[in-house]
């Protein structure tokens, strides 16, 4: 190394290796980078090939001679890899070789300046990887539908909620416009441009109501737009996040239409029970035991709708936790409509005797035999009413059947849910959810209800359990 100002730099200089080679990559020089850097003493390394930076694989491959070909035909080369310092470890380097020729053009060697960009390199990597698992949790989450969109609100990306939740894949959804996912009448009205138009203004924005999927069902979409920008504050397109409320909105249209009737519902046996006591008063003899009995019939109406409200307050606030224990279903069902009235009542019932095994929760069996006989014995005056219970291998199965008014065909498809008590059935004071407790408690046991009626014939409604008790003799 020669005592001038450049090379003293070259010399010192502590972030870059920097070295010249010969033509064949022999190493002639050697700076405080690269003994740094590599490990190796300038009379270590200074005669040696400099292939022994590389690792075996590069190596076998023909890297480094190769990398002086290219240098040595284009003028110089740029590498990025691993490579192997003297104990054997590797790092990430930027390699830049560069061709050194004489006054008459002739080359004479090489110039190698190597930069470790280790840290570098690992910061990209989890990069990488952060970026690959989220885009594979946005690909496959399906409880939300999270779409890209550009400046004009074309899709660009789809995952696997978007097409649970609108029904497209992303074959048939990407390049379009997310207008089509918006009904006729808020495309007509230009609510997806005003939506995207307060997002690039405000940053974001929120929208819920009625959107559109392939098959052209609509569901309530609850919907976030949120503007993206660039490095330098340019507009890049928007994210769009939308969840399916669809559930939540009929349970809140539905709780609102109840709590629209309770009053009325409560008031009328509440009013009745008020006009009778008045008349009881005055009333004769004769008349009294009669108006007492409409004083009582209204009694019974009103616990009948608390005790309804109650159970459905019980289960919204509190978890329903399952004691399953092996019971005969057909004594349970004689013992429980045992309470349910007076013997002149219940002597239009017919109840199983054979005994059927199955393993269930006491209290919810009690409640689902108490909801559906009790609906029989109100709608079916003073006609029979069969309560019966028998096994399969693999299920068992209650069914109630009773001779009365029915329910309408149209009502057959929502009667299960909560607050739905049927045409024929909104003057009768019920809250409609006696059938969805049995629902719900049919299936937390696994199992499944049906029903079928007919108006002026009658209805039938049936519980299937799984049979994991056998039935005995």
């Amino acid at each position: 190394m020669t005592g001038t100002a450049p090379a003293r730099l070259i010399d010192q200089v502590v972030d870059y290796a920097i070295i010249a080679l010969d033509g064949s990559g022999t190493i002639e020089s050697w700076n405080a980078g690269a003994q740094r850097l590599k490990g190796y003493t300038p009379e270590e390394a200074l005669g040696r090939s400099f292939a022994m930076f590389y690792t075996p694989e590069d190596r076998r491959a023909g890297l480094p001679l190769r990398l002086l070909d290219e240098a040595r035909v284009h003028g110089r080369t740029q590498s990025v890899g691993w490579r192997v310092r003297k104990d054997g470890s590797r790092f990430w380097a930027d390699v830049t070789i560069t061709a050194l020729h004489d006054d008459d053009g002739q080359l004479v060697g090489f110039g190698k300046v190597t930069r470790d960009l280790t840290e570098a390199h690992r910061l990209e990597e989890e990069l990488r990887r952060s970026e690959e698992r989220f885009r594979l949790l946005v690909s496959q989450v399906v409880d939300y539908a999270i779409i890209a969109l550009d400046a004009s609100g074309t899709i660009e990306s789809w995952n696997a909620g978007a097409e649970w939740h609108k029904g497209y894949t992303a074959e048939e959804a990407i390049g379009r416009s997310f207008a089509m996912f918006y009904t006729e009448e808020d495309r007509r009205a230009g609510l997806p441009l005003e939506l995207l138009d307060l997002a690039r203004r405000e940053g974001s924005v929120e929208h819920s109501g009625w959107r559109v999927r392939k098959d052209g069902t609509r569901f309530w979409g609850e919907v976030v737009i949120t503007a993206l920008h660039d490095d330098h504050g340019e507009l890049t397109g928007f994210a769009k996040v939308t969840r399916d409320l669809t559930e939540r909105k009929r349970l809140e249209e539905a709780q609102a239409s109840f709590l629209g009737t309770i009053a009325h519902d409560f008031r009328t046996p509440i009013a009745a029970m008020k006009g009778f006591t008045e008349l009881v008063r005055d009333a004769p003899d004769d008349k009294r035991d009669d108006f007492l009995g409409r004083i009582d019939a209204n009694a019974d109406r009103l616990m009948q709708m608390m005790s309804d409200l109650v159970g459905y307050a019980t289960h919204h606030s509190i978890s329903t936790t399952l004691r399953p224990e092996p019971l005969d279903l057909a004594k349970l069902a004689r013992d429980t409509v045992a309470t349910m009235g007076s013997a002149s009542e219940l002597a239009r019932i017919d109840l199983p005797d054979a005994p059927v095994m199955v393993l269930v929760d006491r209290a919810a069996m009690e409640r689902v035999v108490t909801n559906l006989v009790g609906n029989a014995m109100k709608y079916s005056a003073s006609d029979p009413i069969a309560v019966d219970v028998h096994s399969t291998e693999q299920s068992v199965r209650l069914t109630v059947s009773d001779q009365g008014r029915g329910i309408p065909e149209e009502d057959l498809d929502t009667i299960f849910d909560e607050f739905q008590r049927g045409g024929l059935a909104t003057d009768d004071g019920g809250t409609g959810l006696g059938l969805s407790s049995v629902r719900r408690l049919a299936e937390e046991h696994g199992g499944r209800v049906s029903i079928h009626s007919v108006v002026g014939q009658g209805t039938i409604v049936s519980v299937e359990l799984p049979a994991r008790v056998r039935s005995v003799a």
